[in-house]
């Protein structure tokens, strides 16, 4: 019994550290659009110290529990990656060519079921975030998939991923979605705080 909830209490650790490794990379990368939104961005208060604290939260959430934390790191990376599908990247890959490098390599570490997963997963949380940043996004001039989908289809697109993520993974999703709830409710605390200051 002490194992099991100890075991849990380390996996929402690890969802809760690569959830802030991710933000802080996907801050330092946005940090221009951001800036043009005025959307608060950890990037203005870390500087160059963001990437080494992403770094940092990664490394303690692989520490923690790897099987759960990397497959969830490398989908966010896929995520990202896929948005600039025609992009050309140093890899000399597209974003297309670059997920798809990394699915598979992710499927060969770790499993094919991990990384569907956490895929799904990943692209559930990405499709309801831009439902919810649908105005705020154009406002940047950045198209983002609630616009190029339809809000209602980005939606249930987002309902749709997410069930397959759990039908997948029935007994861990209970587990990532609470990390992943804690993170997301902890971040819209502290943003709201910062900005009524």
């Amino acid at each position: 019994m002490w194992f099991t909830i100890s075991e849990m209490v380390g996996i929402v650790c690890a969802v809760i550290l690569c959830s802030i490794s991710v933000k802080l990379v996907d801050d330092f990368l946005d940090y221009d659009l951001d800036s043009c939104t005025g959307c608060y961005n950890f990037t203005t208060i870390l500087g160059k110290g963001t990437l080494v604290y992403g770094m940092l939260a990664l490394a303690l959430s692989a520490s923690i529990n790897a099987s759960v934390s990397m497959p969830l790191f490398l989908s966010s990376y896929i995520v990202g990656m896929f948005k600039d599908e025609e992009q050309v990247f140093p890899s000399r890959f597209s974003g297309l060519q670059e997920s798809l490098f990394v699915f598979i390599l992710g499927i060969l570490v770790w499993d094919w079921k991990s990384m569907l997963f956490s895929l799904f997963f990943v692209v559930s949380i990405q499709l309801f975030d831009d439902y919810i940043d649908i105005h705020t996004d154009q406002l940047a001039g950045y198209r983002n998939l609630a616009y190029r989908l339809g809000k209602i289809e980005c939606l249930l697109l987002s309902i749709l991923t997410i069930l397959l993520s759990w039908w997948i993974e029935e007994h861990m999703f209970p587990v990532v979605f609470l990390g992943t709830a804690i993170f997301y409710s902890t971040l819209l605390y502290y943003q709201r705080r910062s900005l009524s200051c």
